[in-house]
């Protein structure tokens, strides 16, 4: 069978590594990967200059979803993957100061009741506030998604939510919690109020199942010694290596059903005809192409609202600090031009020489005008907050702004119910699959997940009636 992935990025080259690897009912399939772009990667990019690895994307991934752990294993590169450097210690700086993230920190509540209560994050109103979530009833109706933001407002004060919930559950998604949807999110918000009636009580009750598991405070963030570049740069060469057809600066203009397959229709006129599609190139491209033969899909997919977000790289000599910086970084609960950082230079070793300091800040959409703002102003008030912060008697010596325009899909309020509408769509084409960030989880471990399920979904679909025939 042939499979067409249209997209580059990790999803699309995971989708086209699962075809190729086939599966124990599956045989090997023939890929024939598309990129509109000049590189491979999509997000992903990697860096390396002067000494210095920089991610213009995302920089690691979460141990506890094994996808890229498993990935990374099969493209033998499971003694290159790194974990955190030294004692983990991550900041939130809220009331004007750099503050401790309480031990046990989940996403939105500590699971012990002490650091819940001595952390200088919250005010005493905000944890009386919170406090109420003890006798409070439950909220939630069965069925009915809601925003992050309402039900922990409602439940733990508007405290948890500013200090809390907005920094850790907003930074991820690249949005309000006042706009992300529960069950898309955080589900499990809806399961511990079922359960335990209070969040404060349900979060407790996991600190000590965690702490009878063994489970200790450990990060479980990972990445790849050379960066997550060198996952890509496996995957393409591991590809070819196997046979896939890999075309960058190539774009598909239009894509039609054909008999019990498909023709794709390329911007020069050629046509390629396949047995099954996946698409892997963002909200935009993949709606597009689902116009014609699926416009139900097209349409549910195209309500995917999308957010844009800039990280800006800042190197600084390790001599500008009167403190060596040795926190991993921050999130910012404080009215601020960006919304955390993250010290590569601490976190990860081999990112920096001893003597820099590299920094990675996060401007998203949600702050307002300074995420559109001209490159000089950006930088002007990201170098000025940071370096109050961090006490920097210097200017960074280098500096990258990396700007990712509409290309964060944000799960708000009736995600799900968008998801289901695009499955259904897609449900005459059975051996065409839409996968990705935009609509079942937005890490690089969903990504590469979702990207190989579908393609293993797609060929299964095109499979089983050939098989039918052939009995």
């Amino acid at each position: 069978m042939r499979l067409l992935v249209v997209g580059g990025g990790i999803t699309g080259l995971a989708a086209a590594w699962e075809a190729v690897r086939g599966g124990p009912d599956r045989a090997p399939a023939e890929v024939l990967l598309v990129e509109a772009a000049d590189r491979f990667g999509g997000k992903v990019q990697t860096e390396t200059t002067d000494g210095l690895l920089i991610e213009h994307g995302p920089d690691s991934f979460v141990s506890y979803r094994p996808a890229a752990l498993k990935l990374a294993d099969e493209l033998g590169l499971s003694g290159d993957v790194i974990g955190t450097s030294g004692t983990r210690v991550v900041h939130l700086r809220s009331r004007g100061r750099l503050r401790p993230l309480p031990s046990g920190m989940g996403m939105v509540l500590p699971n012990r009741i002490g650091p819940f209560v001595t952390t200088g994050i919250l005010s005493p109103a905000d944890k009386l506030r919170a406090g109420l979530d003890l006798v409070l009833p439950r909220r939630l109706t069965p069925g009915e998604d809601v925003a992050i933001g309402a039900f922990l407002r409602a439940r733990l004060g508007p405290g948890i939510v500013r200090r809390f919930a907005d920094p850790m559950v907003g930074g991820i998604y690249g949005a309000s919690v006042d706009e992300l949807s529960l069950d898309a999110v955080l589900p499990s918000l809806r399961a511990d109020e079922v359960a335990h009636r209070s969040l404060m009580l349900a979060a407790i009750a996991q600190g000590r199942k965690a702490r009878a598991a063994g489970r200790g405070p450990g990060s479980p963030f990972r990445t790849l010694r050379g960066g997550l570049g060198s996952l890509v740069e496996a995957l393409v060469a591991q590809l070819a290596g196997a046979g896939a057809d890999l075309r960058l600066g190539s774009r598909v203009a239009s894509i039609r059903p054909a008999g019990a397959g498909a023709e794709a229709v390329f911007a020069d006129g050629t046509v390629e005809p396949v047995d099954a599609v996946v698409l892997a190139g963002g909200v935009k491209s993949s709606a597009a192409l689902l116009a014609e033969p699926a416009p139900g899909a097209a349409a549910a997919l195209a309500e995917v609202p999308l957010a844009t977000s800039t990280v800006v790289t800042l190197a600084y000599p390790a001599a500008a600090f009167a403190t060596p910086v040795t926190s991993h970084g921050w999130l910012e609960a404080d009215p601020a031009p960006i919304s955390g950082i993250t010290v590569s230079s601490a976190k990860w070793s081999g990112r920096a020489q001893r003597d820099t300091v590299l920094i990675r800040a996060f401007v998203p959409e949600r702050l307002g005008p300074i995420a559109s703002a001209g490159d000089g102003e950006l930088l002007a008030a990201v170098t000025r907050h940071v370096g109050e912060v961090l006490g920097a008697t210097s200017e960074p010596g280098l500096v990258r702004i990396a700007r990712w325009p509409a290309m964060m899909p944000k799960y708000t309020v009736g995600h799900l119910d968008r998801v289901a509408a695009v499955e259904a769509g897609l449900a005459a084409l059975p051996g065409w699959r839409l996968a990705g960030s935009a609509l079942r989880g937005v890490g690089l471990p969903d990504c590469v997940a979702d990207g190989r399920r579908q393609a293993g979904l797609a060929l299964d679909a095109v499979a089983a009636p050939a098989a039918r025939v052939e009995a």
